[in-house]
């Protein structure tokens, strides 16, 4: 079986390399500067392949993993019981040996990533029609019947200093205004502090 030539082995990946390097050097029994020059390369390449013997090619070392199955079901059974818990709060109750992002990487590859909240139901065709019907009603008032009527908006305020809500929803689905995910203007969400300012 012949072995690469030079310019084919610059467009071969690394494991065609180290196929060739090590054929050459177990059945051939050439020395490590002949198979560089035989195939275009380093010595010290071939040295590199030659002492990774039994490596795979496309694995690398890396960090440790710093969590466990067990510990990433935990997280997501935990988000998936309360959607509106942070990473922040998941790590310091699951995993405090790992860093805030490591959870959102695992709550990730589980297939929940964080959103920000809908506020309100989806209009239904109910809605809809309920709107219509109201509106239609006060059709034909008066100037002087609006004008006993106080128009006012709302404003939330909120104390925490954990930035804008966020859920952990699904990545796939339609599921945004599910009553789970949503945020209403009333919710207390979960115990944070905050309150309303009608003007």
């Amino acid at each position: 079986m012949g072995f690469p030539s030079s310019l084919d082995c610059c467009k071969k990946t690394s494991m065609e390399f180290r196929h060739a390097i090590h054929r050459l050097y177990d059945e051939k029994h050439v020395s490590e500067r002949k198979i560089a020059q035989m195939l275009g390369l380093f010595p010290s390449t071939v040295h590199y392949w030659i002492t990774r013997r039994g490596e795979s090619a496309t694995t690398k070392s890396g960090r440790p993993r710093v969590t466990d199955a067990n510990m990433d079901q935990n997280l997501y059974e935990a988000s998936r019981k309360d959607p509106f818990l942070s990473a922040v709060d998941s790590q310091k109750e699951w995993t405090p040996s790992c860093s805030v992002d490591t959870v959102r990487n695992r709550l990730k590859q589980k297939g929940l990533k964080c959103r920000t909240p809908a506020r309100k139901p989806f209009l239904t065709q109910f809605h809809r029609q309920m709107r219509y019907v109201y509106a239609h009603s006060k059709l034909h008032w008066s100037v002087s019947e609006w004008h006993r009527v106080v128009f006012s908006d709302e404003k939330i305020f909120r104390s925490s200093s954990r930035g804008a809500l966020r859920v952990y929803r699904p990545v796939q689905g339609r599921d945004r205004f599910d009553e789970q995910y949503l945020v209403h203007s009333s919710n207390p969400v979960y115990g944070r502090p905050r309150f309303t300012l009608c003007v």
